[in-house]
């Protein structure tokens, strides 16, 4: 799907929000982009997963993803690319065995790529780096499927579509 279908789409199906929302970042904004609501939408699910597709490199060995929108896509990716899949908990289970990672856990031979839904200051991402610290495996890149702001992270980020695409 081209990128102007693409974005046509993300407006019959909803995904664009004219009116006040509240941000994980406790800010409130006018223009909210409801990504999620794409992962009902078979179409435009897998036209995301082939533009991350397209930047993964046959150097990546594992794929996460950071927050509620990034585990899906990094699952789904992960299984279409025949890479390791990993779940990053946001804090350690209580009980069980108390793990932080659920499916593949990576270690210092590993190159991961973190995906996520939405990027505005990053930190969900900042999460995942800090708890992948303890595997010592390399984070190589993140890719975003909407870059709405800025975020400062230690590793590039490339996003598919820029906020201002959408509005």
């Amino acid at each position: 799907m081209l990128k102007n279908e693409l974005i046509k789409r993300l407006r019959e199906i909803g995904v664009i929000v004219n009116e006040p929302v509240l941000l994980r970042s406790g800010a409130t904004v006018e223009f909210y982009c409801d990504i999620k609501k794409a992962y009902g939408y078979s179409d435009v699910l897998n036209a995301f997963v082939e533009e991350i597709g397209k930047k993964i490199g046959d150097d990546i060995t594992c794929i996460t993803g950071a927050g509620y929108g990034g585990l899906p896509l990094a699952a789904i990716l992960a299984l279409k690319y025949n890479r390791h899949y990993v779940a990053v908990r946001e804090k350690m289970k209580s009980h069980g065995r108390k793990e932080r990672f659920d499916g593949y856990t990576p270690t210092k031979d590993d190159l991961v790529l973190i995906v996520d839904d939405v990027l505005t200051p990053g930190s969900s991402i900042r999460e995942v780096i800090a708890s992948l610290k303890e595997t010592e495996a390399t984070i190589a890149r993140v890719v975003v499927l909407v870059k709405r702001g800025e975020a400062k992270l230690p590793i590039p980020v490339s996003h598919i579509l820029h906020i201002d695409e959408l509005r």
